[in-house]
């Protein structure tokens, strides 16, 4: 019988109904015989209500993928983050480290160590999301100690997020970088925020073009998880922070 059990399994809080490029994107990346496990919170709106209502499922899920005995657990999605607060989010974090031994963070975390990684202080932000949720984020980061230039942000609900489709994905990923770069030239980096759609192919075309790291949650959350399991990425060419698990 061939043996398929998975030499490497991370887990995923995914904020939104919908994963396909979360999946897609870690499968293309990961080596074979790495498992992504995914639990779905339900958020339904941006705001601080839809936040606290998706929260409500954070320790179910912590649970349910403790009891999977996966590696590491990432609670996905910045606005979700960004509406809780910097503050609550690590109180959240510090009770994971309570109940259980398996590292909890979240994709905004992972972003933020993506940058101190590449020694960022002035970030620019964009996003697919309105003016409240960009401000959300700005001050996240600012509560990280970073010099937030400017964002970028053109609004999508959750539910046009989820629906994007693979090639409106990267096309609306390299609008929004060129327009944040454009906007605020002394960024020395770009976090480019949002994770249910496929991302990682536009972070090479907008680093070849303004010759600076961007940072996606997404790309943040897989190197972090490829650091901790001493893994390499499998596809070459995804952007500065992949291709550096690759030396």
């Amino acid at each position: 019988m061939t043996d398929m059990k998975p030499q490497n399994s991370f887990g995923y809080i995914n904020p939104v109904l919908i994963s396909d490029f979360i999946h897609y994107q870690f499968y293309s990346i990961f080596p074979s015989g790495s498992l992504l496990t995914a639990y779905h919170l339900g958020l339904n709106s941006f705001t601080s209500d839809g936040v606290n209502e998706a929260l409500r499922a954070f320790w179910p899920a912590v649970d349910f993928l403790a009891d999977r005995k996966v590696q590491r657990i990432s609670l996905g999605g910045i606005p979700l983050s960004a509406f809780a607060g910097r503050q609550r989010i690590l109180d959240l974090l510090e009770e994971a480290g309570r109940r259980t031994d398996i590292p909890v963070t979240t994709d905004f975390e992972e972003s933020i160590d993506a940058l101190r990684y590449f020694g960022i202080q002035r970030v620019v932000a964009a996003a697919k999301w309105d003016e409240v949720v960009m401000q959300a984020v700005a001050s996240y980061l600012c509560d990280a100690g970073f010099d937030v230039v400017g964002v970028y942000g053109e609004a999508h609900t959750a539910q046009q997020v989820v629906a994007l489709r693979a090639e409106e994905s990267a096309e609306i990923a390299v609008h929004l970088g060129r327009a944040a770069f454009n906007a605020y030239p002394d960024a020395e980096a770009l976090l480019l925020a949002g994770g249910a759609w496929l991302v990682l192919p536009s972070l090479p075309v907008i680093e070849a073009e303004f010759h600076r790291p961007v940072v996606s949650n997404p790309a943040s959350t897989y190197w972090a998880a490829l650091k901790q399991a001493r893994l390499r990425c499998k596809m070459p060419g995804l952007g500065r922070l992949l291709d550096s698990t690759r030396s």
